[in-house]
């Protein structure tokens, strides 16, 4: 019986068990860089994952990094995405870029940052307009009103599933979300 030193990962579908032997340093070796020759960008957890699927068979490993090798060149490459103007963007077009570029947690943390920003705004251009003092006492009780019904701490706010959507009639509250995403539009 002849083992195979330096095996190479199958590159079509497996219907033999892999030949071959490597030890474990450079089975987790292959992993690692299959995975990031796939463009996987691995954690400190993976890493141990990794090295525990390293220390099985070299059939194993050869088989999981095919699948992983056979996977990143199959997919066809993402389309470049094209830059809204800067100058004269749409909200829905800038709306569907960040949709389109950014993961959804990341989005939805960066539309509630836009939010808090302009309400900040609003607020302190509301405070700086002089008002006759009866109607200050009308406008105190209206602003804590409108403030507590926006502040997030007292139960209300821009919680993801209310998040503002151009997918959906305007810029009204999403009545897709969370599942709302371009790619069901497009």
């Amino acid at each position: 019986m002849t083992i195979e030193t330096n095996p190479r990962l199958p590159d079509r579908p497996v219907d033999e068990r892999p030949a071959g032997f490597r030890e474990f340093p450079e089975q987790a070796s292959v992993l690692r860089d299959t995975l990031t020759a796939a463009g996987v960008e691995l954690g400190a957890y993976e890493g141990i994952i990794i090295d525990w699927l390293s220390r099985w068979e070299w059939a194993t490993v050869a088989v999981i990094a095919s699948w992983v090798s056979r996977a990143a060149t199959a997919r066809e490459p993402a389309p470049t995405v094209a830059l809204p103007s800067r100058f004269d963007a749409a909200p829905a077009e800038v709306d569907q870029h960040l949709r389109r570029i950014l993961a959804e947690d990341t989005y939805l943390r960066y539309q509630q940052a836009i939010g808090i920003r302009a309400v900040i705004e609003a607020v302190g251009e509301t405070r700086t307009t002089d008002l006759p003092q009866d109607y200050i006492d009308m406008f105190d009780n209206g602003a804590k009103w409108a403030a507590d019904l926006i502040d997030p701490a007292k139960g209300s706010g821009p919680y993801p599933s209310q998040l503002q959507c151009s997918q959906h009639d305007g810029f009204g509250p999403c009545p897709g979300a969370p599942r709302c995403t371009p790619k069901e539009n497009d």
